[in-house]
This record gives structure tokens, C-alpha cells and sequence, in this order.
């Protein structure tokens, strides 16, 4: 094997155990966030990002009762890690957020970046994220005349 192949043996492996921390890290948050969701009794959470720029952030966290309305995050600790890894539940809303981007659309924050939202429905438990990728095309036509 060569250098090169032996560098890209190295490379993919490392990918795919970044892959699976990070996957592993998400169920956590996922797991994490629930019972303090129900516990409020917010039955979802709208979480908008935008990135472009090679910069990119949460927008807003929406989260909402049984009926719509519009309600404020709880202002609790949850420990994400089962370690005492403490850090407070909205905290915790956008790591999950920042790590299924980066899990699902590396890249997301560069150049027209992207933005979307995070659906997080409380009951089922279900996770959605929905992302809209931004770029920039062109058509080129050359004729001879």
C-alpha cells in the first residue's frame, strides 16, 4: 500500500468514528431533552438556523403547547452526558441542532450556507430537520457565429 493509500485508510476510518460519536452524542441530546419538554408541557420546538458565509448560528427557538401557543423555554439543567455534564435545556436544543447539521450537512455555514429548522415534536418523540442548501449557478452558453 502506499503512502497516500495508507493516509486515506487513516482518513476514513477517523471519518466514520467521528460519524459514529457524533451519531451516539445526538441520541444523548435527543434522550436528554424530552422529559424536561414534557415536563413543561411543550408539546413542540421550532429551531430556525441560517448560516452563509462561512458563518452560521441558531436563529431562534420556538417552542409551543398542546394548542399552538407560544411558550417560554424552561429554565432547567439537564445533564446531557450522565456524567454531570450540566448545561441548560435551551443549551442543549441548539448543540443537537448544531451537531445533525454538522452530521447531516457539513458544510452547511459556507459560502450561501443554508437555513432550515429543526422540528422537534414532543409526544411521538419525533426529530425532523429540514434544510434548504443555498448555491449559486450559472448557465453558460458560447456560440460561434
Amino acid at each position: 500500500m502506499t503512502d497516500f493509500q495508507a493516509i486515506m485508510a487513516d482518513f476514513t476510518v477517523r471519518q466514520a468514528e467521528r460519524a459514529a460519536q457524533a451519531q451516539s452524542e445526538i441520541q444523548r441530546l435527543k434522550a436528554a431533552i424530552i422529559a424536561p419538554l414534557r415536563n413543561a408541557e411543550i408539546a413542540r420546538v421550532e429551531i430556525r438556523f441560517d448560516g452563509c458565509g462561512d458563518s452560521g448560528a441558531v436563529e431562534e427557538c420556538v417552542f409551543s403547547d398542546a394548542v399552538g401557543a407560544s411558550v417560554p423555554c424552561p429554565e432547567v439543567t439537564i445533564d446531557c452526558a450522565g456524567e454531570g455534564d450540566d448545561q441548560s435545556l435551551n443549551s442543549a436544543i441548539e448543540q443537537l441542532t448544531s451537531l445533525a447539521l454538522e452530521r447531516h450537512h457539513p458544510g452547511w455555514e459556507i459560502n450561501d450556507g443554508a437555513c432550515g429548522e429543526l422540528i422537534i415534536d414532543v409526544a411521538t418523540p419525533s426529530f425532523v430537520l429540514d434544510c434548504q442548501l443555498r448555491y449559486t449557478a450559472t448557465d453558460d452558453h458560447s456560440t460561434d457565429l
